[in-house]
């Protein structure tokens, strides 16, 4: 049912293929269509944006539309023959307290109308106080059994049916309830209630309820995130390992006039020119924009917001393909301090990073960027490290080492003429100067070594010196021949690292070639 294609963090490009045969790729951004409305309709999203999935009301078609939709089916109803997600009636629960419906009643109503992926009635959490999240959880669970026991009682079933994962900001309850699900054998996962905390840029907070909800679950399975419709966070949300995640946040901040780009939202009101060439805003200028009539003017600005949030998945896409994904994150976190703090308490936990590298593939067909001390967490780095650490500088039996310039062109015939006695002849040719601490000379041109660009003052960071010392502590290197550096940046870090080992058991002697 679902295949993964190609990793990149804990961020994967998969394919997902629903039990008529439809396949859709992932990860993907779900517009919601209102099925009464259809202010956009899906079929305009799929000629104008390749769209081929949407997701719907299950619910509101059950009050309003139930007759048309059990004729001619979800996708019909809406002039769609892409895959078609339902929602089952949560968010009226979180509205307005309550359905009237039964888990039973929308479950068998959502296979009748032959919708593609199915979700129970849950009942979301929301920013709830503990008792209610509780509450909220318990009868979550509680819907999925009672629609899993009306489900076995059919033979053929025409949905894949997502498991809802609720618990809001108590963590300790998304585990649970992650938990639980998992148990009961859901084909899919879905997590719940995220909303508030974006809107109130309470992006560390989602952070840790996706981590949390990823890790209680089956990595095979794709993982759905609802209400999720920024743009600025989908790389984030999609690095995490959240594969599909569905929003109505483009037409809802078209009618307050709110102009999405990657980076961010813009009032109307307040600008003076559209920063984007998509069909919208290339065929007019922001004056005729205002001008249009109320209608015209927050279709015009919802199909804008839905071009942006398809572009966004599409580098994304490629990122993921490149091997850039970490990149991608390093650019977006600076759309927002709290996105910013957010982006840093992810490379603060290890045992997320020890994750994302078990997930990220060794190679990849492009070069690596690193731009600071945050870059040095991204998985290639802390990889590298690692193995040149426990690989190559444990206990060497070669007492003595020479440490070259990184950008020095290396003359292996100069240094055993000028620099080596006789009794130095077994002796380790070392490069220094890059992020990655000391490069052995023989591997130097080995990913991801070469293959990296980076600052030359990222030298100077203080984890690069640390390592550097580590490694030489590790090889128990008793003599350093230390060739010098014109670079300003590589003589200060020579400086430092002599610094840290001078009460050590090393001799250093600096020298130059000519």
């Amino acid at each position: 049912m679902f295949e993964v294609v190609a990793e990149d963090l804990l961020g994967r490009i998969g394919r997902l293929k629903t039990k008529s045969g439809k396949k859709i790729e992932t990860p993907v951004f779900l517009p919601v269509i209102n099925p009464v409305v259809q202010d956009i309709s899906a079929k305009w999203m799929k000629e104008n944006l390749k769209a081929d999935i949407v997701i719907t009301n299950a619910y509101i078609l059950y009050k309003r539309l139930r007759d048309e939709a059990l004729k001619n089916t979800v996708q019909g109803l809406l002039g769609f023959d892409g895959v078609v997600m339902t929602d089952s009636g949560g968010y009226q629960i979180l509205e307005y307290g309550g359905v009237d419906a039964t888990p039973e009643e929308i479950a068998l109503f959502e296979e009748d109308i032959k919708t593609d992926i199915a979700v129970p009635l849950d009942v979301p959490t929301g920013l709830s106080d503990r008792r209610r999240a509780e509450e909220s959880v318990e009868k979550t669970l509680k819907n999925l059994e009672a629609t899993l026991r009306i489900l076995h009682s059919r033979e053929d079933k025409n949905c894949i049916w997502v498991g809802t994962i609720q618990g809001g900001v108590h963590l300790d309850l998304v585990s649970y309830c992650a938990e639980k699900v998992r148990e009961m054998g859901f084909d899919m996962y879905a997590l719940g209630s995220p909303t508030p905390l974006m809107e109130g840029y309470r992006f560390s907070k989602l952070f840790e309820m996706i981590i949390t909800a990823k890790t209680s679950i089956e990595y095979g399975k794709p993982l759905h995130l609802f209400g999720a419709g920024h743009p600025m966070v989908f790389s984030f949300i999609v690095a995490l390992g959240v594969d599909m995640f569905d929003s109505a946040s483009y037409y809802l901040y078209a009618k307050d006039g709110r102009y999405f780009t990657e980076t961010g939202t813009m009032k109307l009101e307040k600008m003076d020119y559209l920063p984007c060439i998509c069909p919208v805003c290339s065929r007019t200028s922001i004056e005729e924009l205002r001008g249009l009539s109320m209608k015209d003017r927050i279709d015009a600005v919802a199909k804008h917001n839905l071009y942006v949030c398809f572009k966004e998945i599409a580098e994304i896409k490629q990122a993921i393909k490149d091997g850039r994904l970490f990149e991608l994150l390093e650019i977006r976190a600076r759309s927002h301090p709290n996105l910013y703090q957010a982006f840093k308490y992810i490379m603060g936990r290890d045992d997320l990073l020890n994750l994302m590298e078990q997930h990220t593939p060794i190679y990849s067909r492009r070069g690596i960027n690193l731009f600071d001390a945050l870059s040095l967490n991204r998985p290639e780095a802390r990889r590298a490290e690692k193995r040149l650490l426990e690989n190559i500088f444990k206990k060497r039996a070669k007492r003595y080492a020479v440490l070259v310039p990184y950008t020095m062109k290396v003359n292996l015939e100069k240094i055993e003429k000028d620099l080596l006695k006789a009794s130095l002849s077994e002796y380790d040719l070392l490069l220094y100067g890059s992020p990655y601490g000391l490069i052995p000379f023989q591997i130097k041109y080995v990913y991801p070594f070469s293959q990296t660009v980076f600052p030359q003052d990222l030298v100077l960071e203080e984890r690069v010196i640390d390592i550097v010392v580590q490694q030489i502590e590790n090889a128990g290197y008793k003599e350093l021949i230390v060739v010098e550096a014109r670079s300003p940046y590589l003589r200060e870090a020579i400086n430092r690292i002599i610094q840290k080992l001078h009460d050590k058991d090393v001799k250093i002697n600096l020298t130059s070639l000519k």
